[in-house]
């Protein structure tokens, strides 16, 4: 039986615990909280929803999400299928596909390989895309550093590709890991943005980020190669993040605007465009286990990638 009194108690005490840590935050009046972002952050803009008619201008916008799903049990007997898609709000689409299994390979090969090849296939589903169409602006579900991290080689190529093109790329980052604030105020580094932004904001505000604190500016050979915002594109209380290359800076306000204009005002803060991506590009359980009992003779997927808890309902 679960030892609720236990359970209480600790949540209690943790409950406690992040008051007490992000006291200084939560007890800052917002005047005071707005001036403290305007003088240390960056600028603080109002967001503009653009009518119809400028709208057009963004009719061939591009929005490129990944998904993927595993079957199987523990390291390394499961194998995993990624999918890409490049999804064009004027109708055209790439979809990309990537299956992997460990069993395949070294034993000793890493184990947490995921991550690169959801950006590898979310990278290569870009190129595929602009290698077919032509169109404007890129909107890339998440921010830029996963794919710097997981694929340096193609993420450049990506960024080339764009700049010689004059394709405007940008990604979009639904929950925020940063510390640009805490770094600034000089408090706890520990407390990411996503908590400090949340609901400080109002809804259609947007703050640049100076790119001389921002880690992700690249400057004398340092940092990462792109500008950022931070914005409330909703009613939902928390803010997203943009970013964007630092050669095509001058559209990150810009680019601010589309964001929010493309964001339903009773959404969790994301464009719907992408949420579409995201809702077309996902591979479900159903999807994967059809696949899986479809193609894979019923031995090899039984013997490799049914866990002992899924065998309990065979």
């Amino acid at each position: 039986m679960i030892n609720l009194q236990d359970l209480e108690g600790q949540l209690r005490e943790v409950n406690k615990n992040l008051k007490d840590k992000y006291d200084f935050i939560f007890s800052l009046d917002n005047d005071t909280f707005r001036k403290e972002l305007t003088e240390n952050v960056g600028r603080l803009i109002e967001m503009e929803k653009y009518p119809k008619e400028k709208l057009s201008k963004y009719k061939r916008t591009v929005g490129v999400d990944g998904s993927n799903n595993r079957s199987g049990g523990a390291f390394p007997h499961f194998i995993e299928i990624f999918q890409g898609l490049a999804k064009s709000t004027d109708g055209n689409e790439v979809y990309k596909n990537k299956v992997y299994t460990p069993t395949l390979n070294d034993i000793y090969e890493d184990k947490n390989l995921s991550q690169k090849h959801l950006a590898t296939i979310e990278i290569e589903t870009a190129l595929e895309y602009i290698n077919k169409y032509d169109f404007d602006y890129l909107m890339m579900d998440g921010g830029f550093i996963r794919y710097k991290i997981n694929c340096l080689d193609l993420f450049t190529e990506l960024r080339e590709t764009c700049e010689a093109k004059n394709i405007v790329l940008f990604g979009v980052i639904k929950d925020l890991k940063t510390n640009v604030i805490a770094r600034s105020l000089e408090i706890d580094e520990s407390i990411y943005d996503r908590e400090i932004l949340f609901n400080r904001l109002k809804t259609g505000e947007a703050v640049l980020i100076r790119n001389e604190i921002n880690k992700k500016f690249i400057k004398d050979g340092l940092g990462e190669g792109f500008s950022s915002a931070f914005m409330r594109t909703s009613k939902f209380p928390g803010a997203v993040g943009l970013d964007i290359l630092d050669t095509q800076e001058k559209y990150l306000e810009e680019i601010s605007n589309l964001i929010y204009t493309l964001t339903p005002m009773s959404s969790r803060g994301v464009p719907l465009w992408l949420d579409i991506v995201d809702k077309d590009v996902k591979i479900t359980d159903e999807i994967l286990t059809t696949l899986l009992e479809e193609y894979l003779d019923r031995d090899v997927y039984e013997r490799f990638f049914i866990s002992e808890r899924n065998k309990r309902s065979l």
